[in-house]
């Protein structure tokens, strides 16, 4: 994938709707805010943070949109009309050791890609051997990942797997369930939606792998990718730090709640995400919904950067992110 499409994978929070500053009632607190998340399960932890009124302190209107176009938010990200936004965190410490002024908020999901397979006769990675996998999007985080564990258990993964890329995961799925390969590698909620589709077709599609649990068995630390979460650029949070800290709170008691009620947080974020209730109720509990900050995150990332570097050295712009990247309790 070009690094113009890993820079972001989707979600930002704009102001006013357009991305511009909101007039300044008191100190922090803004007119309006409309919360923009990436197009997946996830979100809803910002649907019901809007639901919940967690920001009524800070803003008179908040609302949640879904920020669709990849490029566009790059761009709006780079230019400086977006000031925060959800996406992976490998693509905002890309565009931090670029020159980007902006810091990572926090982390909201620490591992969602499974392997899915048309037979159960798959128990660890090692059983990929011979296998003809499709893998979506060449070169991003989880294909990189997918790799790296691969070559750690002793594969090489051009020629013990037979991967195929595909350019999208909705492609990936199509083929998988048309019988046209062993094996898929997907993210939420796509794994989910192919497992309800084989369901409809009169097939079981088989989780056999999950990717966080064997990235995990090749580096020795706990399952925990830290994949995705809020990020914040430098100059919003010097004019909005109430803002930036209630936001952050706010998501901590929206995964909670999203947690203890799966079935209502379906409900509450399918028609925004234009999925079923059925495929984000089940994927709930499938993509690791944890909220902590960058501070306390920071161990978790480093050694996520540092492994996908030594796949792809460019993908977080070739270094470490500094420690101002990381926002903590501080600020």
């Amino acid at each position: 994938m070009q690094q113009s499409r890993r820079a972001v994978l989707t979600g930002l929070l704009t102001l006013g709707g357009l991305g511009l500053p909101a007039r300044t009632v008191a100190a922090s607190r803004l007119d309006a805010l409309t919360i923009h998340g990436m197009p997946s399960v996830p979100s809803v932890v910002l649907a019901r943070l809007v639901q919940a009124g967690s920001l009524s302190a800070v803003v008179d209107k908040p609302a949640l949109a879904i920020y669709r176009n990849v490029d566009q938010m790059r761009v709006a990200v780079i230019n400086g009309t977006t000031k925060m936004f959800v996406a992976p965190s490998y693509s905002t410490a890309n565009m931090f050791n670029r020159g980007v002024r902006l810091r990572q908020i926090n982390i909201l999901t620490w591992g969602l890609v499974y392997v899915l397979s048309r037979t159960p006769d798959i128990g660890r990675v090692e059983d990929l051997a011979g296998r003809h996998l499709l893998v979506p999007l060449r070169n991003d985080a989880p294909d990189l990942i997918l790799r790296l564990v691969l070559l750690r258990s002793g594969m090489r993964p051009d020629k013990d797997v037979r991967i195929q890329y595909v350019g999208a995961a909705t492609e990936a799925v199509q083929l998988f369930l048309a019988g046209r390969a062993d094996c898929v590698l997907l993210p939420e909620p796509f794994t989910t939606a192919a497992e309800i589709r084989a369901e409809a077709g009169g097939f079981t599609a088989h989780r056999v792998i999950d990717l966080t649990e064997a990235y995990a068995q090749a580096t020795g630390r706990p399952a925990r990718i830290a994949q995705a979460g809020l990020a914040v650029t430098e100059d919003f949070v010097q004019a909005h730090p109430e803002v930036v800290a209630a936001v952050h709170a706010g998501c901590l008691s929206a995964a909670q709640w999203t947690l203890a009620h799966p079935a209502e947080a379906g409900r509450l974020i399918s028609e925004t995400l234009n999925l079923a209730p059925e495929i984000v109720t089940r994927s709930i509990p499938r993509f690791r919904l944890v909220v902590q900050s960058a501070a306390d995150a920071r161990p978790d990332m480093e050694n996520y950067f540092a492994d996908l570097m030594e796949m792809s050295p460019d993908i977080v712009g070739g270094r470490l992110p500094e420690a101002r990247y990381y926002w903590g309790a501080g600020g």
